[in-house]
Parts: structure tokens; sequence; C-alpha cells
């Protein structure tokens, strides 16, 4: 099931569906269906997945999830809007459904789809007519112009350079918990833009491909061991460009889109010192963007007294709302050093392939996706710092209008050095509050985020001072706030704002407020490492609610 809504309402919007093919099919998108949706709604019949999915069951791959991409595109007027995103299945619970729905029907996901048409393009005023694919749709579609799939390749999930080899040592760990299992989810990105010239518009668009996290593997560096490496599935890869072409002519909207298309060997992790296999794609990035791939100064490290560093990157509390967890892979990196080494020709622009990324996500909380640890050095006490390599340009959120620069699971373990990063503060807490009929709670609570350059990676230290105004600019209420402090790994935590509930005035309809949050900046201990301050505001609206006869706390 497919619904397809804009601006809060369903539309009837032509539904396109694209099915991923095994690997060694050569194309990495195939058009299996397209519709309509009826009062916003369409049923995709799964026979449109039958041939793809015997494929997938031929290739003895029938248990692994496979993509299908969905795009919902509708015209109001000159407007066009649209949205494309991925989900997986099984193929042989696909077929098994088809061939015994009452049994099929309890292991494959009969799920809802739900399209929010955000994108926006101008529908072209010319007359001339383009043949769509029966049926026609009312306006628009999407037409897949090329895709490539690679051949199997090394897709590393993590690596690490020691650029202090001779006193620092550790290891590089991937999918480890002695008491769970989960699954990861690798996510499908898109680089959408408007002609040659225009800015683009870079987002994740849902998860391409899945395994399971149960088959954990590490990796030493330093102090005899190799100056890195990387830990890595093997898997094929997927990359398509699409236009958007309308009744009366062509757009100048072009999507180009970078995926995982498979996981093979049952999802088995391998590790590799090869640092020249991470350098070769890489060093792509200066090349086709005309700048360095960005290192976000995550963390000082000290080695002595008992103390070592280590740092679990998980699915926690901390990276859960709004970001869960936002480390990438650089497949479009990957994807053009194979086409080289292969002499295949792609038609994507080198600037938006060299910027997408495959997000991970992963399903269960107690499991720990990435650990990185420095627990050795030549003598002691020994000092450090720990960078995270990072996609120099913004992502959007589109449920939550909000901007954020992915990091990559790429580590450089540095000497000690001296190194400055703004930082910038995401709120997440109600933008509306309500007097209390019963004294339920004692205060309102708000999670900021003091973020490091703009990425999801969160300050390891510092303050944040909250101040809310009252619409006169009066200042009715302040607080102090300490950002949890790191030494030599976690906690990297947000900072709760606790507001009493009592501050606020509550109004008919509303009272506005406004709650300015100040972080002060930060210094690590040992200074190699500053974090500059950031201010954020926003607006808080206070609504009274009725209440039965003296039961109205309303502070006054």
């Amino acid at each position: 099931m497919v619904t397809t809504y804009a601006g809060g309402r369903p539309v009837n919007a032509f539904i396109q569906v694209f099915a991923v093919p095994p690997p060694g099919h050569g194309n990495s998108l195939i058009q299996v269906w397209n519709g309509t949706t009826i009062d916003g709604a369409a049923r995709v019949p799964m026979t449109a997945l039958l041939n793809v999915a015997r494929g997938w069951i031929d290739e003895g791959l029938g248990g692994e999830g496979a993509g299908v991409e969905v795009i919902a595109t509708y015209v109001n007027g000159s407007t066009v809007r649209y949205d494309m995103k991925f989900t997986t299945y099984k193929p042989s619970d696909a077929l098994n459904a088809l061939s015994n729905p009452v049994a099929g029907i309890i292991k494959l996901n009969y799920g809802s789809i739900k399209m929010n048409l955000t994108l926006t393009a101008k529908k072209p005023a010319g007359t001339t007519a383009q043949a769509p694919t029966p049926p026609a749709p009312a306006g628009c579609w999407w037409s897949l112009l090329w895709s490539w799939q690679t051949p199997q390749v090394d897709i590393p999930i993590a690596w690490v350079v020691d650029k202090a080899p001779n006193y620092l040592a550790g290891s590089l760990s991937a999918y480890y918990n002695q008491y769970t299992t989960a699954t990861v989810y690798f996510y499908a990105s898109a680089g959408i833009t408007q002609g040659t010239s225009a800015g683009v518009t870079y987002r994740f668009i849902g998860y391409s491909s899945q395994v399971g996290a149960q088959n954990w593997n590490s990796l030493s560096f330093g102090l005899g061991q190799p100056s890195g490496g990387y830990l890595y599935h093997v898997g094929t890869l997927g990359v398509a460009g699409l236009r958007l072409i309308c009744i009366t002519g062509p757009t100048d909207q072009y999507d180009y889109e970078a995926f995982v298309s498979s996981i093979g060997q049952n999802g088995q992790l391998y590790f590799s010192a090869n640092v020249s296999y991470i350098n070769g794609f890489m060093s792509l990035y200066k090349a086709y963007t005309g700048v360095h791939p960005r290192y976000v100064p995550f963390d000082e490290i000290y080695e002595g007294s008992g103390h070592g560093y280590a740092y679990m990157f998980s699915n926690i509390q901390t990276y859960s709302p709004p970001f869960g967890f936002m480390g990438t892979i650089p497949i479009g990196l990957i994807i053009s050093l194979t086409a080289s080494r292969l002499g295949a020709q792609l038609s994507a622009p080198g600037l938006i392939l060299a910027n997408l990324a495959a997000r991970l996500q992963v399903s269960a909380t107690q499991i720990s996706i990435i650990s990185i640890s420095v627990g050795h050095a030549s003598s002691y006490p020994a000092y450090g710092d720990l960078l995270v390599a990072a996609v120099p340009v913004p992502y959007s959120n589109p449920s939550r209008s909000y901007f954020y620069y992915p990091y990559l699971l790429g580590f450089n373990v540095t000497g000690l050095g001296s190194y400055s990063s703004g930082a910038s503060i995401y709120v997440d807490g109600p933008g509306v509050v309500f007097n209390q009929c019963a004294p339920i709670f004692d205060s309102y609570n708000w999670t900021a985020y003091v973020q490091i350059g703009g990425s999801p990676l969160l300050v390891p230290g510092g303050s944040v001072e909250a101040v809310i105004y009252d619409s006169r600019g009066s200042i009715v209420w302040s607080g102090s706030f300490s950002v949890p402090a790191s030494f030599d790994g976690s906690p990297h935590e947000p900072v709760v704002v606790s507001v009493p509930w009592t501050v606020f005035n509550y109004g008919v309809p509303y009272n506005v407020y406004y709650m300015e949050l100040t972080y002060g900046g930060y210094s690590t201990r040992y200074g190699s490492i500053t974090y500059k301050p950031s201010t954020t505001t926003f607006t808080i609206y206070a609504s009274f609610q009725s209440c039965p006869e003296h039961q109205s706390l309303n502070h006054e």
C-alpha cells in the first residue's frame, strides 16, 4: 500500500515502483509497476516483483533484504510535488505469499509506505507532448535515464588511519554484543538538482539493503600492527540517474541516487589492513569537489595512570531523536573508484556522486555498532586526538525541516594537535505548553543537542545557559545546565533543559515566550581541541486549558 500526501491532505499521485535486481545484472534499478493513487492510496500487486524476486532466489539470495524504490509525483497547476523512498522485502517470502497467501501473510510485511510530497519543481509551460509509459500520468513522471551496478566490492563500514603509529595503538570493532542480535539497515541517498548550476538537495531516502549484525569482527592498529585498515562487507552497490518529465516537456530536475544493492556471504564481516584502498576513494573527493574531505575533532586521547580511550558509536539515546545512528559510508566515492578501474563511464556529476553516502541504522539499542579504542602506547603518559571524517555538504531531514552534516565512519588517530570547531544546537521538545489541572509533573523538558560542526556528533563538555523571555522582551526565567563531561571516551550526551511549568502565564488562545540557549564553548583537558560558542532561539506558546471548577493550577 502506498499513500500520498501534500500539505497534510491525501492527493492522487502517479506512482512508479523500481526493483533492485540481484548481483550480476548490470543495471541497478528496473521499473516493475506504475499507477495512480485513488483518494491518496494505491495497492501495488506483489506479482509486479515476481520476475525480479525469482532472480534473487536463482542466485541463492532469496532470504536477503532486496530493495524496492517507490517514487510518487503529483501535479497541482504549475507546481510538481514528489518524493522517493526505498524499502526492502524478502524475495522468498514474496513468492511464498503468492503461492500460499494465507501462510505467506504471516511472514511477508504487507505494510504501508507513506509518502509526504515535500520536494517541488516547476512544470514546463511548453506544449511538446512526451509519451509516458502507460498508464499515462496526469502530468509528470520520472524517467530512468541510466543505472549501473558494481560487481562485488569491499564495502567498508568503518576504517581507521593511525597518524601516530609509533606510540599509539588500539582496535576498531563492529557489531559487538554478547546478548542481542540486531539488523543493520543501509539507507540510500539522493542528490537532487535543477540544471547544472543550481544547488543540490541531499537526503536519505529509505533503506535499500539490510544485514544481521551478529558477525562481530575487530581490527588492531599501531605498535607493531598495521597503521590502519577497515572492516567491511562484500557486496554490490548501485547508482542511477533519473529526470522529471512532464506532458508539456522535460524539466531540468534531475535525481542522482546511490545505494547498497546487496550484502553477500551471509553478512560475514571481514577486516583488511589495505589502507591504500581507503586512500584511493577518499583522494577522489578533492579531485571531484576541489576541497579536501572534512575531519571533525571529536575527542582527546590520554594514555596513562590506568586510563585508556574507548568510545562506542551505538544506536543509544544520545543519537536517537532526532538523528538515530547517523554514521555513513561514502559509497559514491567507492562507486567512482570501481567504475574508473573497470573503465565504466557514469553520467552522474562527480561533485554530486562524491557526496552521496549510505547511512547505517541499527534496529536494537543494545548493540555497539562501531567501537574504537586506543589502549596502548610506546611510553606513558601519551596523548593524542581522535578525528572523525564528515561529508562537508548538508543533508536535509524532510520530516523536521532540519539540515545536518553526516559523519563518515572513518577515524584518524593523531598526536596531540591544535584543533578548533564550531558548534550548533538542535532542540527537541514541546512547542506548545499547557497549564495543569492536577499536579502531574513539575517541569517541561527540552533536549539540547550541542553538535560538533553541524554534524550529529555531540561535544564532550561545556555548559548551556537558558533564558526565557516574554513577548515584551523581559526575562522571566534563566538557568544553567552542564553538558555531560567526557574524558577518554563517553558520554558525548545531550543536555536536558528543565523549566518549572509555573514559569509560564498561560493564555487564550496562548501567550508567546522565547527561549534562548547559549553554549559557552569548551576546551578539552589538555587544550588540543576548542569548541566555539553557539546560540539558538525558539518560540514557545503557553496555552490555557479549561479545568473542572476549583482544579485550575494556572500560574499568575
